[in-house]
């Protein structure tokens, strides 16, 4: 199993509950350190209501301070995203992924809906992108 697969078997779970539980969840990201262990990050700058787009920059900078301690590293994110097939917007997981040993990182997007159980259904047509690395930069 890949690594990039680990951390998103291992940390999507969570990423559900916290759906399921808040309708919502704050970026959060999960590493393979490079002795395969897993492990979970999170940053808290004292700031209840922290912007998405900081608390992502945020770990991507702490990712990229401490990258010689991973194989392997994914921030995930909620968005709202036009599908490609549909073109249609969409709720997403996104997932920010990077390896040392690739040449690219990609954003996977994961659609779902949240029904009105709060249940997460996630939706057909995952897809992801080329992104250029940000972490594992010589």
């Amino acid at each position: 199993m890949s690594d990039i697969q680990r951390l998103i078997d291992n940390t999507f779970p969570f990423v559900q509950d916290l759906l399921s539980k808040y309708g919502e969840f704050f970026p959060l990201a999960s590493a393979v350190k490079t002795n395969d262990s897993i492990t979970q990050i999170g940053i808290y700058d004292g700031d209840e209501h922290p912007r998405s787009d900081k608390v992502i920059a945020d770990l991507k900078r702490g990712l990229k301070a401490k990258q010689a301690d991973y194989k392997c590293v994914a921030i995930f994110y909620d968005v709202k995203v036009s599908a490609p097939t549909t073109k249609l917007k969409t709720d997403a997981v996104a997932v920010f992924v990077e390896t040392q040993s690739e040449k690219t990182g990609y954003i996977i997007y994961f659609p779902y809906l949240l029904t009105s159980d709060k249940k997460v259904k996630l939706t057909d047509g995952v897809w992801k992108e080329a992104n250029d690395k940000e972490i594992f930069i010589e």
